[in-house]
């Protein structure tokens, strides 16, 4: 075309690079394809599936719709069940306080019991310190007593070695016997007494502990009476909506069979369901009917009617098959539009590719004699090399 001619000279003249051409390429394929009405139809026919789709989910979901449901009744069993678990959870709340307080009182008794038991040691190991002094004593004087006497000494007592009889042996050994006798007793009666301080602590503690565990054993079983008076209550109150509903359908099939029965009554009576054609046309012209006691056609009225009726039933099927070879020539001459349409535009694409080709290998061409003019003007003009010959044509005459 005329046009593109003279796009083609001003792009010559003003000689683009080859980046120019590659970007102009580039921006030809973005534009983006318009969908055609078959498509636009296929996109309107998808959301509205889908929007039906979810009007349905809706329809279908329990807990969306309400009707059909006594929502006042489940409103009450909702707010008693929320009554009975916050019920629920103050008696457990109180019954985790009590078991605190108790498990309290036992950690103090158990400090009080190791307390005592520590003052217990404390005061049995001041005993045997008091008693070792004793003794560290009593062995410090038996030493300084046999260093003062230089007789001879039994280290182990305070009586001197004889080389003879010793008159005195059984009222000595008869003491040392009483006063052993006398501290085994003592010993035995301090051990009585921390053994029965012992038992003592230990019988308060298990009756302490018995008394805790009988209020735990008390608390759950009132939990348990609590949950079967619950479960008591439930079902009496489930009961009385089964004996209420049973109620209701007997009351409601009564109704049905009074009204069914009214309508038999009224079926047999009434003169415009009875086939009594007397009532049917008027006095004064017997070929025309009332219009509130018409008992139905005869059978040629019905006949002709049910012709009339296959003949419609004809002619919508032969328009609809009319109307469908329609559409299916309607489609076969938009596919031919659209494999016409898409050929040309291939033709035209093709067009664009080869003008794009011949544009940049004329550019290419440019570019090629350019860099020769440029090696010729650098290698031949302006170098211009000074010669011999050029010297020695001066001092010369020409005669």
């Amino acid at each position: 075309s005329g046009l593109r001619q003279r796009q083609l000279e001003r792009a010559s003249l003003a000689s683009p690079g080859p980046r120019e051409s590659f970007s102009t390429r580039n921006l030809m394929y973005q534009a983006r394809p318009q969908p055609n009405a078959q498509e636009r139809e296929r996109l309107r026919v998808e959301r509205l599936k889908a929007r039906n789709e979810d009007r349905v989910k809706r329809l279908l979901n329990a807990k969306l719709r309400i009707y059909g449901r006594d929502t006042e009744a489940l409103e009450e069993q909702s707010k008693m069940k929320q009554e009975r678990l916050i019920a629920e959870k103050e008696r457990e709340l109180a019954l985790d306080k009590k078991r605190v307080d108790e498990a309290n009182k036992l950690v103090l008794l158990h400090k009080e019991q190791e307390k005592q038991r520590k003052l217990d040691a404390c005061q049995l190991a001041a005993y045997h310190k008091e008693q070792q002094q004793a003794k560290a004593k009593r062995d410090a004087e038996q030493a300084a007593f046999r260093r003062q006497d230089g007789r001879d000494r039994n280290p182990n007592s305070l009586f001197l070695n004889f080389h003879g009889e010793d008159l005195g042996v059984k009222e000595r050994r008869k003491m040392q016997q009483q006063q052993q006798q006398e501290w085994i007793v003592q010993q035995m009666r301090e051990k009585e007494e921390a053994r029965k301080a012992e038992a003592e602590m230990n019988k308060r503690y298990e009756n302490y502990s018995g008394a805790i565990g009988g209020v735990c054993e008390e608390a759950e079983k009132q939990k348990e009476m609590d949950k079967l008076r619950r479960n008591m209550e439930i079902q009496e109150y489930n009961r009385q909506l089964v004996v209420a509903k049973k109620m209701k359908r007997n009351s409601r099939k009564a109704e049905e069979e009074k009204q069914a029965l009214e309508e038999q009554q009224i079926t047999a009576s009434s003169k415009l369901l009875t086939e009594n054609l007397n009532d049917t046309y008027m006095t004064g012209n017997p070929n025309r009917r009332i219009p509130y006691h018409f008992k139905g056609f005869n059978s040629e009225e019905q006949q002709r009617i049910l012709d009339e009726q296959r003949r419609q039933i004809m002619e919508k099927q032969d328009m609809l098959a009319r109307e469908k070879e329609e559409n299916e020539r309607y489609q076969e001459q938009q596919e031919m539009y659209r494999r016409q349409l898409v050929l040309l535009e291939r033709e035209k694409m093709n067009e664009q590719h080869r003008e794009a080709r011949a544009l940049a290998h004329f550019h290419q061409g440019q570019k090629l004699e350019k860099t020769v003019q440029k090696k010729h003007l650098e290698k031949a003009v302006y170098q211009n090399p000074v010669s011999p010959e050029y010297f020695e044509q001066f001092g010369k005459s020409c005669r």
